[in-house]
């Protein structure tokens, strides 16, 4: 379909994309905050540049939405504080209060940013002209911040296999259980308070998408984030098995 224009579009798919184009907007900004939040955990000077670098670019990216929403007069909502992200960002800074590093870039740049590439490659190839563009060249920024952290990952998980799994196992649970829920059929917590009216997920369908195969989508990139960083898949496996529905 073509979203470039209001008028070539129908209210049903008016109103979910002002709700896309919401939530695309909130997770960026939850983004900036955490890389933001990031930089107090950081000692090296080059790594804490790095992490005020992703920062700007997730606020770019939010500007880069927000534009094309104020010149299509979508009907944007924001909320950080919503169920979903207002909770993920609280585990991001739960961890971030601890200065630990590693934990706040699992979350960050494995799970959201997994999640990210994921969606917004699916609602960039299901929308049309300029929205498909937007959405497609920011799910390719964002691989940029998944493969800088596996790096990094990969290197801890060397140094103590079973410690980094077993940390890695907990911040699953405590982050990807909201995430999961948040992409469930139906909001396992409630509204997100983010979607301007009922959850949009009912409504994808609008615009040729449906949240069964773009939650199975970002739950199989993120499993191969897993994979890449060296978990093993007998435990990687039961993790996402375990994840709400």
């Amino acid at each position: 379909m073509n979203a470039t224009t209001n008028q070539s579009i129908t209210v049903e798919e008016f109103n979910v994309i002002s709700d896309v184009f919401s939530q695309a907007i909130t997770g960026e900004l939850i983004g900036m905050s955490n890389f933001a939040s990031l930089t107090d955990t950081i000692d090296d000077p080059y790594e804490k540049m790095e992490a005020v670098e992703h920062a700007n670019s997730e606020r770019m990216h939010a500007e880069g939405f927000a534009a094309y929403a104020k010149k299509q007069k979508l009907n944007v909502k924001i909320n950080l504080n919503g169920e979903y992200w207002g909770n993920v960002r609280k585990q991001f800074l739960s961890y971030a209060q601890q200065k630990d590093f590693i934990a706040c870039l699992i979350i960050q740049e494995v799970m959201l940013e997994s999640f990210a590439i994921s969606m917004y490659t699916d609602v960039g190839n299901a929308l049309g002209g300029e929205a498909s563009e937007l959405f497609l060249s920011i799910a390719d920024e964002e691989k940029e911040h998944l493969e800088h952290s596996t790096d990094i990952l990969r290197k801890e998980l060397q140094k103590d296999p079973v410690a980094f799994i077993k940390k890695f196992e907990e911040i699953h649970f405590n982050c990807m259980t909201i995430l999961a829920q948040f992409s469930a059929t139906t909001d396992l917590r409630g509204h997100c308070g983010v979607c301007n009216g009922d959850c949009m997920k009912g409504s994808l369908h609008h615009i040729a998408l449906d949240i069964v195969t773009m939650r199975g989508n970002a739950m199989a990139l993120y499993a191969d984030a897993l994979d890449n960083i060296g978990i093993p898949g007998e435990k990687s496996t039961v993790w996402l098995a375990q994840l709400p529905a």
